[in-house]
């Protein structure tokens, strides 16, 4: 079995830390390791370093290499343009199945929060299962939602077919509040993290199937043509595939405490105690602030008087202050400030 990690995302809701070419996963948010170290010494625990892989943008090589010297750099598979994750798994899986039609793999990102560890690594191995049981099934780890996220993919599940695993009956991608709400007081939805466990020959008949062009354009790339890559045009791997399937397609529930790092609130959540607590880093000073999280990145530095659930981080060349329930919306700040000229050259 092979693990992916997708690591090619820009994490535009982290900005100013975050930018296109140093992207959230290089980054160090908790500690002095950064979230894709983080996720490769997880991984290790329980796999060799010679079957987990990387998928990831030419920008990011330089800086990945550097910090996962332990890892090959045959491990590190390069996408020839920036596309999404149906391109990024195709990628990867294409490139196996000229090697092994029948390899595992499981997909997962770069970014995350999970604890115990254990648990995570334990329930890989129950997918790789799941997989050797059945290798039609396309198997999703599945997270019990403790509150109603918006910002998140939810999974409908049907019958249980033991303990942990269920059939899964449709996806619901990031709802609205009072949807949510109802989703996390029914017991019948998971949140949807995207690790994806299914063959590669599987992973073929089904673009195939549902995505002719990109099937087409993966053989291409997968025999050296690098061209044809960019060409793909398909949606991310849960419209293009997942949400499709109908048949021998479960999701196994997790024993872990899981979050994505996907914006400052979910930074801020992840340390904080309570709500009232500050998370803060660097050179700062405040007085009467509660429920903030202040990350000061520079040498100069940062006060803060009487405010309270703010977001405030300060890099050399940038400032973001925001609300911390506005989180999500510093996605919509860094496109509206791509369309300004000179705003361009801080993202």
């Amino acid at each position: 079995m092979k693990i992916v990690i997708l690591a090619g995302g820009i994490g535009q809701r982290l900005w100013p830390l975050s930018r296109s070419y140093s992207p959230k996963q290089i980054k160090p948010f908790f500690g002095k390791y950064t979230l894709l170290q983080k996720t490769v010494n997880r991984l290790r625990k329980k796999f060799k370093a010679s079957d987990i892989f990387i998928v990831t943008g030419k920008e990011y090589l330089k800086s990945i290499k550097k910090q996962l010297p332990e890892l090959s750099v045959k491990n590190i598979l390069v996408e020839p343009a920036r596309k999404n994750t149906a391109a990024a798994i195709g990628l990867a899986a294409y490139t196996f199945a000229r090697k092994n039609p029948k390899e595992i793999i499981i997909s997962i990102a770069s970014d995350h929060f999970i604890d115990p560890e254990d648990a995570f690594l334990k329930g890989l191995k129950e997918m790789e299962a799941v997989i050797k049981k059945n290798p039609r099934a396309v198997c999703l780890m599945g997270v019990k939602p403790t509150y109603p996220e918006t910002g998140l993919g939810y999974i409908e599940v049907g019958p249980k077919k033991t303990t942990k695993l269920f059939k899964i009956k449709r996806f619901v991608e990031k709802p609205g509040l009072k949807t949510a709400k109802r989703f996390v007081a029914s017991n019948k939805y998971l949140w949807n993290p995207s690790y994806f466990a299914w063959r590669v020959d599987r992973v073929k008949e089904l673009f195939k199937k549902f995505e002719p062009k990109t099937h087409a354009l993966l053989e291409k790339t997968a025999k050296g043509d690098r061209e044809a890559f960019k060409k793909i045009s398909a949606p991310p791997i849960d419209y293009a595939i997942m949400e499709k399937l109908k048949e021998d397609f479960y999701a196994l529930l997790a024993d872990f405490s899981w979050a994505d790092i996907g914006h400052w609130a979910s930074v801020k959540e992840l340390q904080a105690k309570t709500s009232d607590d500050n998370v803060q880093l660097g050179l700062q000073s405040n007085l009467g602030t509660k429920g903030s999280l202040i990350y000061n990145y520079t040498d100069n530095v940062l006060t803060t008087v009487g405010v309270k659930d703010l977001i405030i981080v300060q890099t050399e060349d940038g400032t973001l202050i925001c609300h911390k329930n506005r989180a999500q919306d510093v996605k919509k700040l860094v496109e509206q400030m791509r369309k300004k000229k000179k705003l361009r050259k801080f993202l």
